[in-house]
């Protein structure tokens, strides 16, 4: 592992087009991500685009918003994983969500001024990406991405590096955007059957009792359907 923590620091630390703060972040998402590839770059770049369009920076609370336009079971999933490092807009944080439309595109919302920008990558850089050695000649094989070549995953990883943003993106906006308005919960309650810390905006009651999603017994009718 150590050994693959000292790849990613060479080969993060030999880009020339990114400040020390970018690369810091680019070496922590590819620690994450776990593999050389094209995707996950072009998604960080895609977010540092998206963050300069809109004129904010790193959301490090809740105050931006993504939603990312890949969907499953197709190569977008490094490209998201990309975008929510560059913009902190994660998942976990509930700041990022997937609207599936299988393409390589985001919108970021500023939730305060309630602008945004639609991101998305242009054609002839996807057309690029999936003609180049590492898809045609491994992924499309059935090979996974962290058993590609490493010298044709690397090469791959820093392509789009030399590339100015305007370059590798479309922007739209930025333009108004009013997001939907909600509460979070921060109220904690207890299953009544299997005893499972779980939110109180998430629990139902059946017979009596509250209980959490796996133990109510009509998801589970639903989900076995």
């Amino acid at each position: 592992m150590q050994e693959m923590f000292k790849a990613h620091r060479e080969i993060v630390n030999s880009i020339t087009s990114l400040d020390e703060t970018e690369k810091e972040l680019l070496y922590s998402a590819l620690n994450i991500h776990g593999h050389f590839c094209g995707g996950m770059p072009m998604g960080y770049l895609a977010g540092l685009a998206g963050l300069k369009a809109l004129g904010t920076t790193r959301e490090l609370s809740m105050d931006k918003e993504v939603i990312v336009y890949v969907g499953d079971h197709h190569a977008g999933g490094c490209f998201a994983d990309g975008v929510q490092f560059a913009t902190g807009c994660t998942f976990g944080k509930g700041i990022m969500s997937k609207d599936p439309r299988g393409k390589w595109a985001y919108m970021l919302i500023d939730k305060k001024s309630k602008k945004a920008v639609k991101v998305t990558v242009k054609p002839e850089i996807m057309q690029a990406a999936f003609d180049a050695p590492f898809i045609t000649k491994y992924r499309l094989k059935g090979i996974p991405p962290a058993e590609v070549d490493q010298d044709v995953a690397k090469q791959a990883f820093l392509g789009l590096f030399g590339k100015k943003l305007e370059d590798i993106v479309n922007i739209e906006g930025p333009f108004n955007y009013d997001p939907k308005k909600g509460n979070s919960c921060f109220n904690l309650a207890f299953c009544d059957k299997c005893g499972d810390a779980v939110a109180e905006n998430y629990l139902r009651v059946e017979d009596g009792k509250k209980v959490c999603l796996d133990c109510f017994t009509y998801t589970n009718l639903i989900e076995r359907k």
